[in-house]
């Protein structure tokens, strides 16, 4: 198990060089001895006995070292063939650096989600258990359409009337609020007081969580379009590997996507006839609608982003105009007059009530440069564009307007943008809050005067939630680029490495230069989970509380994660 095969005799007519036998003294003697501290670096070297003792020693401590939940968020969110060799589990007090939403825990994990629907679903508060998979099930309900069913997810139907007693809605709209997980709203409830009251007038759901990890955009949408888990739908993160190579799966177009979505099934159901739209800024939000033409006998839907060509990031949406990207373009369409300049007025109103608040015209807002945050983008101002648009997309293109009911999905990515800026602690998210509340608002007004009252449904939910800021939460951090240095350093060669990409919760590698310098995954697994916190650390972080605790909770093999012994009682 864990990768030990024909390792003995590989060590053997290879021998690693000197600094890996000082990494392997490390790690094999912590973990043959059951220590928490460090050997230290003049320990002997440990024979080829003991090095397969620790690799055998990591199933009994990974199940020690997880919660159930943490586990099962974990097998949910890995896909065997397109995740990271190993998944990597740091404790909550030890963050990536960068205020990074990915995690299996709570305070990323846990999002609201509340269905309205008069006349359709009962009102109250459900306090059982949920996840961002029972949403795509859950609005075939709504629409009375028996052609689809989720991999993974089920329907809500606890909060839904018995279908002889309900009529379907003309239009069905998800919204998104990008970030807003539960532990946010939760940390600035002044900040939602509309939101409070839409769900006290709906199926308001206390116990829902993406319930995957990590806890990321790209995944978590293609999750709720098609009521899978990662493990399902093939988009685990905001990289895969496919066909030998580490990519970001939108630059593989919508055919990353491993399984159709609820839009996928319904529209072809009905001949296309349904209409189906997105307003979002990013080729990942696509992926709650549709493949659009990509998918057999789908035609080429709505779709409203905004990425600049050369990405710097899976979530850079700082393109000057509305455009699809050229992997997605083929298989959807963008109407041209979304980058009509008069629907930008409004938001340059808002950018200018955005400087004044403070009282003066100085082009600040919070003593930061406007200007500077592209022009009022990166700013609570934004959501108004984004309304605009949606505004303008229903009454242009008819959503709603007859008896086959339509699908249009909404992301608002405003409070993902403050928080990777100024953290889930961040005054500014207040701000954000605040307008997304009034904006929520702004939309229910305008689909009740172009829809009509009760004519419309909505799911509204999170993707994830947000890093909190480590000052606030007494928490330290480790640098993801360092650790990736440090794996190669004990385990690679000048010019050969072996990490292929590391991001906060898996490391691809390269298992053929593992295997030249005479070592496996397990291996690897069990040098990681021997790291302290001080070897670890960033240099802010390197006077870290308890630098001799473990850096992680556990650093699994991908491939022997279905083996876990405690895996079964995990998933249930």
């Amino acid at each position: 198990m864990f990768g030990i095969g024909n390792r003995r005799k590989r060590l053997a007519s290879h021998g690693p060089p000197r600094a890996r036998y000082r990494a392997w003294g490390l790690a094999a003697f912590v973990l043959v001895a059951a220590c928490t501290s460090a050997a230290p670096a003049s320990a002997p070297l440990p024979s080829a006995e003991q090095r397969a003792s620790a690799v055998e020693a990591l199933p009994s401590r990974v199940c020690r070292a997880l919660d159930p939940d943490v586990l099962r968020r974990i097998y949910q969110g890995t896909d065997p063939r397109r995740s990271g060799q190993i998944q990597l589990v740091a404790p909550e007090d030890f963050q990536a650096a960068g205020l990074s939403h990915a995690s299996p825990f709570d305070t990323t994990q846990r999002v609201p989600l509340l269905i309205h629907a008069p006349g359709i679903v009962t009102p109250g508060v459900f306090p059982a258990p949920v996840t961002l998979a029972d949403i795509a099930p859950t609005t075939a309900s709504l629409l009375g359409f028996a052609g689809f069913e989720a991999p993974d997810g089920a329907s809500l139907d606890v909060a839904l009337r018995p279908a002889a007693e309900r009529d379907s809605p003309r239009l069905v709209v998800t919204v998104i609020w990008d970030s807003a997980g539960m532990d946010l709203l939760n940390r600035w409830k002044e900040g939602w007081p509309r939101l409070r009251a839409l769900a006290a007038r709906s199926a308001w759901f206390t116990n829902a969580a993406v319930d995957a990890s990590p806890s990321n955009t790209p995944p978590s949408h293609a999750t709720i379009g098609t009521g899978a888990f990662p493990r399902t739908h093939g988009i685990p993160d905001e990289y895969v590997s496919v066909g030998g190579r580490i990519e970001r799966p939108l630059h593989l177009g919508p055919r990353v996507l491993r399984v159709p979505t609820l839009g996928d099934r319904y529209d072809r159901a009905l001949g296309n006839e349904p209409l189906l739209g997105t307003v979002g800024s990013l080729s990942a939000h696509l992926l709650m609608m549709s493949r659009g033409s990509f998918a057999p006998g789908g035609d080429r839907d709505l779709a409203v982003t905004r990425e600049p060509k050369e990405m710097a990031t899976g979530g850079d949406d700082s393109a000057p105009r509305w455009r699809l990207s050229e992997e997605m373009a083929p298989y959807y369409t963008m109407p041209s007059y979304v980058n009509d300049p008069a629907l930008a007025a409004r938001f340059r109103r808002g950018v200018l009530a955005l400087d004044r608040a403070d009282g003066a015209d100085d082009g600040l807002w919070r003593d930061h440069d406007i200007a500077s945050l592209l022009g009022g983008w990166e700013t609570p101002a934004r959501s108004i564009w984004q309304t605009e648009l949606v505004e303008a997309v229903i009454e242009r293109e008819g959503f709603g307007s007859d008896e086959v009911a339509d699908l249009l999905f909404v992301n608002y990515k405003m409070l993902d943008s403050l928080g990777h800026s100024y953290s889930a602690d961040g005054i500014e998210l207040l701000d954000g809050l605040r307008a997304q509340d009034r904006e929520l608002e702004r939309l229910m007004s305008f689909l009740d005067a172009h829809v009509g009252a009760g004519e419309w449904a909505m799911i509204l939910t999170a993707d994830h939630g947000m890093a909190r800021d480590p000052a606030v939460v007494a928490a330290r951090q480790y640098d993801v680029s360092s650790l990736s240095r440090t794996v190669d350093e004990a385990f690679g060669e000048p010019g050969d490495p072996v990490v292929e990409q590391m991001r906060p919760t898996q490391v691809w590698l390269d298992t053929e230069a593992l295997g030249r310098h005479g070592a496996t995954v397990g291996d690897v697994a069990v040098f990681l989970m021997a790291l302290t916190r001080a070897q670890v650390a960033t240099r802010e972080d390197v006077a870290v509380d308890r630098p001799d605790d473990p850096a992680f909770l556990a650093a699994i093999p991908t491939a022997e994660l279905d083996r876990l012994p405690c895996l079964a009682a995990a998933v249930g």
